[in-house]
């Protein structure tokens, strides 16, 4: 389990933002921060038994980065967003209440960096991460899960979306990864 949160200030398309992340990935707790301080949002994260806190930032109005906070209130990864989609401008279909996270899914395997934050995502959510050619549909099985598909883009950034498992249509957040900070 881990925690979804918003930096202190923050705007409504931020707030949606973090709404459509934890809408597809099921165990996470969303909560509003408010004018928690950090040692109160380790406090947190230790009371609710979770592995992490993902805090996501504001810049220029949008989403910006998403910072990794363990239970000791260290930052220990931050993804820098060069963009982020809602699931509205992901699709215009009402997409299916998810239950669980099937997999994460690899595409292109050549970026260590990608394969770096698919494993810490795999390790926090608790889903396995394999690699494969193409999002293939698993069938009605598989109605309410969703699988995270991440893919190197051409330009070498890092595209990180969901796909609704059964179908293999994707549902959104769609998010451009510009850069990975790893901090040790």
């Amino acid at each position: 389990m881990f925690l979804i949160t918003t930096s202190r200030r923050t705007s409504n398309r931020v707030r949606s933002f973090v709404r459509d992340l934890w809408t597809v990935l099921p165990g996470s707790d969303k909560f509003n921060r408010g004018g928690m301080n950090l040692a109160e949002l380790a406090a947190r994260i230790r009371q609710s038994s979770a592995e992490a806190a993902l805090v996501i930032t504001m810049f220029k109005g949008n989403p910006g980065d998403i910072q990794f906070i363990d239970a000791d209130g260290h930052q220990f990864l931050t993804v820098r967003m060069g963009s982020a989609q809602l699931k509205r401008e992901v699709t215009s279909d009402n997409p299916p209440r998810i239950n669980s996270v099937h997999s994460i899914t690899i595409l292109s395997s050549e970026n260590e960096h990608l394969l770096s934050l698919a494993s810490i995502l795999g390790e926090i959510i608790g889903v396995p991460v394999h690699e494969a050619s193409e999002i293939v549909p698993l069938g009605p099985e598989y109605q309410n899960m969703v699988t995270i598909v991440m893919d190197t883009l051409q330009s070498g950034k890092i595209l990180w979306t969901h796909f609704h498992s059964e179908d293999a249509l994707e549902i959104g957040p769609r998010i451009r990864v510009r850069s990975i900070l790893r901090k040790t």
